[in-house]
């Protein structure tokens, strides 16, 4: 099986028959200028690593990168992203913050949790003021960058092995989102005991 994955003029071949990826890589350059790059170690701001037949994908230097775009690179670490029972909600009496800036630190975030499923849920929280962020939801984001910055190595891991168990695991909080009493709920998938969706 090969697969190709393309994003603009960036692609990915990858599978686990050689001689078919080498024919797909023939076939390519004769419509397309193409370079092989050989194995796969940095694609869309995500660095892969390897380590005996195992897969890590991480964003560390783009985390590094945002920590120095918003100059939180000596701030202190923050060992959770969000407080427990936060009480993070739309609030008229804390000051507005410039909603571009609070949106584009919110979009970065969004990025991150491609590979950081840790911080979905305070990112989740940040995006629901987004059309209106005052001083507590900035200050939720630096706790969530700080965070980060104590964490920056960290990543997906993907494990070489012969199961394709598939194992799923939800969870619920019954009305606990503080401005409307919705409920939340959250879930992961596992295949082999990698994490593929969350």
């Amino acid at each position: 099986m090969t697969i190709l994955l393309v994003y603009v003029n960036d692609m990915i071949v990858t599978g686990d028959d050689m001689q078919e990826i080498t024919s797909l890589q023939k076939q390519l350059t004769v419509v397309f200028d193409i370079k092989v790059l050989g194995q796969l170690k940095y694609f869309l701001r995500i660095e892969v690593a390897y380590s005996r037949g195992n897969l890590l994908l991480s964003q560390r230097k783009h985390i590094a990168d945002l920590l120095k775009y918003t100059g939180m690179s000596n701030y202190k670490l923050a060992c959770t992203p969000i407080e427990a029972k936060h009480c993070i909600r739309a609030s008229k009496e804390s000051d507005q913050v410039d909603s571009g800036s609070y949106q584009r630190l919110v979009r970065k975030l969004i990025y991150l949790s491609h590979t950081r499923p840790d911080i979905a849920y305070s990112v989740g929280v940040l995006s629901q003021y987004l059309h209106d962020p005052r001083e507590v939801h900035h200050q939720a984001a630096q706790r969530v960058l700080a965070y980060l910055k104590g964490t920056i190595g960290m990543g997906i891991l993907f494990k070489k092995g012969d199961s394709l168990t598939v194992g799923i695991y939800t969870d619920a909080d019954y009305a606990g989102l503080v401005d409307d009493r919705c409920s939340s709920t959250g879930s992961c998938c596992l295949i082999g005991g990698n994490l593929v969706t969350w």
